[in-house]
């Protein structure tokens, strides 16, 4: 069992936890605070960790050790918090039929625990500032400073703002990559992912954050451990399902999601609770990219009703060239970091188009209509509850028509489509008509 722990470790009580009958051998290893490191006196050690991605990685590191070196018990507790010299910061412990086994086990667990976990230290010392240290490898520390992560863009922007902001990105996809990059790189104090889906083979082409052994990963999860790694000095956070009401208090919320649904929901949504929304989206070549204000123009102002996805297709229908989302979600994330640094943007009056075929570019104003309900906040948000995720016999109408799909009358069943929204869509008008109908929640995607 790999743990973490904010108290002092007793070594004899987790020696005496792992002693095994069956064993012929035990190793016990623990690496404590000492008081120097490169010639600098150290007074103690402070460690942050990021407890869900390193438990469960660090379990995933034991079960390997377990399995390779045949052992009969293997257990790991690494320290958070503020530790004294002398404390124990890592503790590991193997038990095997021969000795041999116990050495080689634990000396691999904690070099891939250095290598793997998002552990960090920060050494403080008797006279000179203290110091965040990463393990670089197995074998070398390399020591930095907040100051000097920072030195080469704290002229241009609040550094000190970006590190209070909390911002909530929605979509870690083709959009949601280079944003999360390049926020966390600028330093955005307090990340939150929330993306309902896994890593597909598919779309890794344009999703460069995750790798082709990631396949069938939650893509939450998998991104706020990728963006913590970048930056020690932030905190990331991956939620692995739908975006709700709950997820959206933050100062920035920040649309990177591919369907018109989900959009509207967040747009209506930071509306109603009066906060700033930056939203893009991608079609074949073309980008666009909008920063909304409450009370500053809407899309209601232009459309009272939302777009139907199935009308306007997506990269599934047409495809997406990874450039061009990286390219969309780079511009995104630099009005962002402007609007968080600066409190405005380019895109608060009008609205970016970029063509990345031809590099063309165009401004629109954004219309702003009077008496806009949604500008003042005065409209009502619900939660469609016509979704279902399974436990019902399913209809693939993928290759039907909406004609082919109301001929048949169907009664008691789940529709399914791509991603769930042509299905949605058609769901609703049968229940109209007093059908027993319900749609896949996510399409054939989510399965």
């Amino acid at each position: 069992m790999f743990s973490i722990s904010n108290t002092p470790i007793s070594s004899e009580d987790l020696t005496e936890t792992l002693q095994n009958e069956k064993a012929g051998a035990i190793v016990v290893f623990h690496g404590w605070v000492r008081d120097h490191n490169e010639g600098k006196k150290v007074k103690s050690l402070e460690y942050q960790i990021y407890k869900e991605l390193a438990l469960k990685e660090g379990q995933r590191i034991l079960d390997e050790a377990k399995k390779k070196f045949n052992l009969h018990g293997v257990m790991a507790v690494h320290r958070e918090g503020h530790l004294a010299l002398g404390e124990i910061a890592i503790w590991i412990g193997a038990t095997s039929s021969h000795r041999d086994d116990a050495f080689k086990a634990t000396r691999y667990v904690i070099d891939e625990i250095k290598y793997r976990l998002p552990v960090w230290k920060k050494e403080h010392y008797l006279s000179e500032k203290p110091e965040w240290v990463f393990c670089k490898d197995h074998h070398h520390h390399v020591h930095f400073s907040e100051k000097e992560f920072y030195s080469k863009q704290s002229s241009l922007v609040n550094q000190d703002k970006l590190k209070e902001a909390k911002v909530l990105v929605v979509g870690a996809g083709g959009l949601g990559c280079p944003v999360l990059l390049s926020l966390a790189g600028a330093g955005v104090g307090h990340i939150t992912i929330v993306d309902q889906d896994v890593v597909s083979l598919s779309n890794l082409h344009r999703q460069t954050l995750y790798s082709a052994n990631l396949v069938g990963e939650k893509k939450a999860i998998v991104a706020a451990k990728k963006v913590q790694e970048l930056n020690p000095f932030i905190h990331v956070e991956g939620i692995s399902e739908r975006v709700k009401l709950e997820h959206v208090q933050h100062d920035l919320i920040i649309d990177c999601t591919d369907n018109l649904d989900t959009k509207y929901f967040l747009h209506d949504l930071c509306h109603k609770l009066r906060l700033p929304l930056i939203s893009a989206s991608v079609f074949q070549n073309e980008g666009q990219v909008r920063t909304f204000l409450p009370g500053e123009g809407c899309l209601r102002c232009v459309s009272s009703i939302t777009p139907d996805d199935s009308l306007l297709g997506n990269c599934n229908d047409f495809g997406v060239i990874g450039a061009v989302t990286n390219t969309m979600g780079s511009l995104q994330a630099s009005e962002a970091i402007k609007f968080l640094s600066q409190g405005n943007n380019s895109t608060i009056t009008h609205s970016l188009f970029f063509n990345v075929a031809d590099l063309s570019l165009m401004r629109v104003k954004n219309l702003k209509k009077e008496g806009c309900k949604t500008c003042l906040g005065e409209i009502e948000i619900k939660e469609n509850s016509i979704e279902v995720t399974g436990g019902m016999e399913i209809l693939d109408i993928r290759n039907l028509t909406d004609e082919e799909v109301f001929a048949m009358k169907p009664h008691g069943v789940a529709l399914c489509c791509h991603k769930g929204i042509r299905s949605k869509r058609i769901a609703l008008k049968l229940q109209e008509e007093g059908y027993d109908v319900y749609s896949l929640k996510g399409g054939v995607s989510s399965l």
